[in-house]
């Protein structure tokens, strides 16, 4: 199978995917809606068996789950690593391509996270929903599960799922070991902690597989790509500054892009920012 036919088909299923789940809650038959909740609710069944079952544990996936060192950190310092064992060679060079046009992937992700949030009915946190099933785990002292912001779709999944898929297409090991820590250690600790419904998670990385390839295939077809390499080489430090901090950014859980939200929220746009991102 060639890479064309491979990134068609990944783009294909994640369309179906991310479709056949934004309909879970919009107008769809009652018997996808109430597969969804009986998914949902099952798998805060099985998560109770383990909630307020130890306190260190429960500490554990807290300290987790609420320290980006531990998200987008861990995956940002895979993809520097990568990026700094490749030769300057034509492969090299085709692969930092790709990486690129899969960090442009990463940013159409989450925009499309914060479309999808701004037009789709509001949805709590399962945390704030009595009706879902959720123990709550223990808490630090003073912390509480209360936001905002509606959970469907899941943002970091789409995130971390998306930057998993650029690493899966420059090198199938990295793409995984990116793809178990999107599921384990980001999301899965998202719904453990009632952040996110399961359904919010499968729904952020179907956003991902939906989108990455799309624009890999997109800027393959244009010159974008070439100019960024060639950049690279003719200024490095100018390059190499906006790279770093654009990885910082997504390692810092968009530090820098919530603050600037946070300024336009500031302002009368007709559209609640609070409520497409937790701040």
């Amino acid at each position: 199978m060639t890479s064309r036919e491979t990134l068609l088909r990944l783009a294909v299923t994640g369309e179906v995917l991310g479709f056949l789940l934004i309909l879970v809650l919009v107008a769809t038959p009652h018997g996808v809606i109430d597969a969804a909740i009986d998914f949902d609710e099952s798998v805060f069944a099985f998560l109770s068996l383990f909630a307020r079952r130890s306190w260190a544990l429960d500490m554990l996936i807290w300290s987790i789950w609420t320290q980006p060192a531990w998200q987008g950190g861990v995956v940002m310092l895979i993809v520097w690593v990568w990026w700094l064992t490749q030769g300057e060679t034509p492969a090299g060079q085709r692969k930092r391509a790709v990486m690129l046009s899969s960090l442009v992937g990463v940013y159409a992700s989450i925009l499309l996270t914060l479309v999808f949030r701004a037009v789709l009915p509001y949805r709590a946190s399962p945390g704030l929903d009595p009706a879902s099933g959720f123990t709550t785990p223990y808490l630090p002292d003073g912390a509480k599960l209360w936001v905002q912001a509606t959970s469907f779709p899941s943002g970091h999944a789409a995130v971390l799922f998306a930057l998993a898929i650029g690493l899966w297409s420059v090198s199938r090991p990295l793409g995984l070991v990116a793809g178990l820590h999107s599921l384990f250690v980001v999301c899965l600790p998202r719904v453990y902690f009632g952040r996110h419904w399961a359904t919010d998670i499968l729904a952020g990385a179907a956003l991902a597989l939906a989108t990455v390839p799309v624009v890999n295939g997109m800027l393959r077809q244009s010159t974008l790509n070439p100019r960024l390499l060639g950049w690279s080489e003719r200024h490095p430090a100018a390059f190499y500054s906006v790279f770093f901090l654009c990885t910082l950014d997504i390692a810092m859980d968009f530090a820098f892009a919530k603050t600037a939200l946070k300024l336009v929220s500031l302002l009368e746009i007709g559209v609640n920012i609070r409520r497409v991102i937790s701040m």
